[in-house]
Formats: structure tokens, C-alpha cells, sequence
């Protein structure tokens, strides 16, 4: 029953809770910092907060679903099934994107009641969003291959995903920190995707969108490599 709640209250604030942070942070601290870039800090955050939303959305759908598979032992009937496990790559990743996007939409919806934020480039936009879907879909499937219990399948999203995104620029550029926290924070990969992300809405970025652009293809490819690695050896389903 508890981890029943916990699923209930995890979806309610993945639709709910990013724009509550977009009014908490774009109307508290938003009369504080009156822009940056030359946009409202309001304009500023939500493009990270709907990163946050695919990261999450995408993450969550394919890890839950998968682990959920080898727990119920619904695995070893995709196993025996005369299916490759392409396809089961393949429709796990794809429903995962799907939840993303409809997550991300519904929030976008929501952000244009408090801003009439713009979009700079549809294209980049498309790029960025499809590409982060794909990326977390792929990271949560190999995650759950490799969570052996609940709380390992936690640990990738508590410890890893949260903080970096957190330190990735989402509520504030990094041109505003010392030059030392600065050249710390380009170690961050989320902070690209997010950075790439603002980039395609405001037209304006921390470094060059080229940058984001290739870590984001280079990250996918990896994550993706490693899931069709996982399944062909059968990591931790087949014995």
C-alpha cells in the first residue's frame, strides 16, 4: 500500500509539481532578479522545468515498466515470445517518450497562463526534446535491468538524475556563479541539455548550442549501445 501512494504521489507531482516550482522560484525569487539574458526570470526557468519533466517522465516510465517485468516474472514470457529484444527496446522507449511528451506539453500549457514564452527555434526544439526523451527512456532500461529492488531502482534517480539536474543551470545561469563553480558545473552533461533546451525557447545560451547539441547525440548513443549490450547477455533476467 505505501509503495501504491508513493506512485500515486509521484505522478501527481510530476504533472502538478514542476509548475508549482515555476510559480514558487519565477514569483519569489522572480521579484528579486528582475532578468536574465534580457528575459524574466519566469521566461527563464520554465524551459528547464519542462527538462526536468521529460528527464523524469521519460526515466521513470521505462525503469518502473521494466523492473515491474522482472519482478512479476512478466520478463520470462518476453523471453519465450518470438520477439527480439529490439522490439522490446524499441516499445519501451517509445512509450516512454510518449508519457515525456505528454507530461512536457501539459506543463507548457500550464507555464502559458503566468508568461507568453516564445519559441526561437522549432527545430533545436525538436531536437532537444526528442533526443532527452530518448536518452532517459534508454538510462531507465538500464537501470532496471540492473536494480535487483525497489530501492536500487531509486538510487539512479534520487542520487544521480535530481542533483544534476538541480546544478544544472534549471533556476539560474552559470554566468552568475565564480569562475571556479563555472568551469565545475560544464563537468555536468544535464546541464548541456537543459542549457541546449533554453537555448531552442529564449535564443540565448551559457555556451555554444553545438556543444549541447553533440553531448546530447553522444549520450543517447551510449546509453542506447548499452541497452542492446544488457540484453544480449541477458544481464541479471536470463539465467
Amino acid at each position: 500500500m505505501t509503495r501504491k501512494k508513493n506512485v500515486i504521489g509521484y505522478k501527481f507531482c510530476e504533472t502538478g509539481g514542476y509548475s508549482k516550482l515555476s510559480i514558487i522560484f519565477g514569483y519569489s525569487l522572480g521579484s528579486k532578479i528582475t532578468d536574465i539574458a534580457g528575459v524574466s526570470y519566469l521566461e527563464f526557468i520554465i524551459p528547464g522545468l519542462l527538462m526536468m519533466a521529460v528527464i523524469m517522465s521519460s526515466y521513470m516510465n521505462t525503469s518502473s515498466s521494466l523492473y515491474f517485468a522482472k519482478w512479476s516474472k512478466m520478463m520470462q514470457e518476453w523471453l519465450v515470445a518470438p520477439i527480439s529484444y529490439w522490439q522490446v527496446i524499441i516499445s519501451l522507449t517509445l512509450a516512454g517518450m510518449f508519457r515525456a511528451l505528454l507530461v512536457g506539453f501539459g506543463i507548457l500549457l500550464i507555464s502559458l497562463i503566468f508568461t507568453s514564452i516564445q519559441v526561437h527555434s522549432y527545430l533545436i526544439l525538436i531536437y532537444f526534446i526528442l533526443m532527452n526523451a530518448l536518452l532517459f527512456s534508454f538510462a531507465g532500461i538500464a537501470t532496471a535491468l540492473w536494480a535487483t529492488n525497489f530501492d536500487r531502482l531509486n538510487v539512479f534517480s534520487t542520487f544521480i538524475i535530481t542533483p544534476l539536474t538541480y546544478l544544472g543551470g534549471v533556476f539560474y545561469s552559470i554566468k552568475m556563479l565564480p569562475e571556479f563553480w563555472r568551469n565545475i558545473a560544464k563537468f555536468n552533461p544535464i546541464f548541456y541539455l537543459v542549457d541546449g533546451f533554453r537555448f531552442a525557447f529564449l535564443g540565448v545560451s551559457d555556451v555554444s548550442v553545438v556543444y549541447s547539441i553533440l553531448i546530447a547525440l553522444v549520450l543517447t548513443f551510449l546509453f542506447f549501445g548499452l541497452c542492446i549490450h544488457l540484453f544480449r547477455i541477458g544481464y541479471k533476467f536470463r539465467t
